[in-house]
């Protein structure tokens, strides 16, 4: 028998089931799109927690008169068993429509297993059930009536219903504490924008110089000290001044000038191997802080207004959140979740490649779970490497695609190519 939670209303005209998979998100597309009044959710016990987010998630989304019953006792690997519950739930739904006969029933099987998503089909023969298909490489909805005649499909264009956060709660993450969230960052970024395009095409040309500065700031002798838990970063006052390891030149020295006038540190061809931090804005944006506002520059360049820079991700299980993950970007669009990581590696190739492949490694733990584009932002001398952070990508199987150096200046065209067509394009 079906939990529920609700509040009745008088005439309820569409009622739409919804098989929770692995995916949750997949299954808010149809509900948010088509806005039924009265839900169910479909669950087998190791999907019983994401059926229990999404109905409070639906109850904030949803008209607060959306009822919404849970099924969540669905078998799982017994063809039988499955088969037989699928047609309980099919007899359910016959005797709703024999008792409001204008009901419409819906149901989606989102991105179940063939053999589950075929006995389903099966059963729904039991009463008079529309199938829903979502497309999202094709951008469609699809519909089909009762009987699955071919003669009754219609397609209507996916709306875009998913945000950053809908779909990271969906997920049982909850992000808080984005710094573009703040209008203040938002505002410096804007400031910064010159600058920062100008490091972002010349990163194969500065990789040396912007790792150095990297190191001079977060390294074990760097500008920032550490902080007391629960505190901010903080310069540190005996460390302000700091020597890079060799004498830069052309195009570096360009570099160094331009950012000595943006007051970002401060440095003088009279002695070139001198840096000095005066500001915490300044350490933080030389740090790594520039790739990411890149990103987020970038993002607002093609239209991806949704884009969040350094928002903390939390568990909301409450289960890994004593070092929560703080992600450099993620953006939605059309419903299609983008997990951007930015990475500026110390000097020297063997240390690119060592903090690279970490990063990688570490942006799929990140990420478990979540159907995304996963994407690496990546500044070091790569070019110098035996192996480019590419090869090991490639050679791993790591399903994180990798922008080097030399390609950032090539993002936003990644980027639309991304958004037109859902994914990201081969090197």
């Amino acid at each position: 028998m079906p939990r529920t939670r609700c509040r009745r209303t008088k005439t309820m005209p569409h009622l739409h089931v919804a098989l929770v998979t692995e995916h949750p998100e997949a299954s808010l597309i149809p509900l948010l799109q088509l806005r039924p009044q009265r839900v169910v959710l479909v669950a087998g016990r190791q999907q019983q927690q994401t059926a229990e987010r999404l109905q409070i998630l639906l109850q904030h989304e949803l008209s607060s008169h959306t009822e919404i019953h849970r099924w969540d006792e669905m078998p799982e690997r017994d063809p039988q068993r499955i088969s037989a519950f699928a047609t309980g739930l099919a007899q359910w739904l016959s005797r709703q429509q024999r008792d409001t006969p204008e009901l419409t029933v819906t149901y989606d099987l989102a991105d179940s297993d063939k053999l589950t998503a075929l006995l389903f089909q099966q059963a729904m023969r039991h009463c008079k059930a529309d199938w829903l298909y979502v497309d999202s490489r094709a951008g469609a909805l699809y519909r089909m009536g009762p009987g699955l005649n071919p003669s009754t499909l219609e397609a209507v264009a996916i709306e875009p219903v998913l945000d950053v956060d809908t779909f990271l709660q969906a997920n049982g993450r909850k992000r808080i504490k984005a710094l573009s969230d703040n209008p203040a960052w938002r505002s410096a970024a804007e400031r910064h924008k010159a600058l920062t395009r100008y490091l972002g095409h010349q990163a194969d040309k500065l990789a040396w110089l912007l790792s150095e500065l990297h190191e001079r700031i977060h390294g074990s002798q760097g500008v920032l000290g550490i902080a007391d838990p629960g505190e901010g970063p903080r310069l540190d006052p005996a460390a302000r001044q700091q020597r890079l390891s060799r004498a830069p030149h052309f195009p570096c020295t360009d570099a160094l000038n331009e950012l000595n006038t943006a007051g970002m540190l401060e440095w003088s061809s009279a002695d070139p191997q001198r840096v000095s931090f005066s500001s915490l804005a300044g350490a933080l944006y030389l740090g790594g802080g520039w790739l990411t506002e890149y990103a987020w520059l970038c993002a607002q360049e093609v239209g991806l207004h949704q884009a969040c820079c350094g928002a903390h991700v939390l568990d909301l299980s409450g289960q890994h959140n004593g070092e929560p993950v703080v992600s450099d970007c993620l953006a939605v669009h059309h419903n299609q979740l983008l997990f951007i990581e930015c990475l500026t590696t110390g000097p020297g190739p063997d240390a690119c490649l060592q903090q690279g492949l970490k990063r990688l490694h570490d942006m799929l733990d990140h990420s478990a779970g979540l159907a995304s584009t996963r994407l690496l932002l990546a500044c070091g001398e790569f070019d110098r490497a035996c192996q480019h952070l590419t090869d090991l990508q490639r050679s791993q199987g790591l399903e994180v695609a990798v922008i080097e150096c030399g390609e950032l200046k090539q993002l936003p065209v990644y980027l639309r190519h991304w958004m037109e067509t859902g994914r990201w394009p081969q090197p």
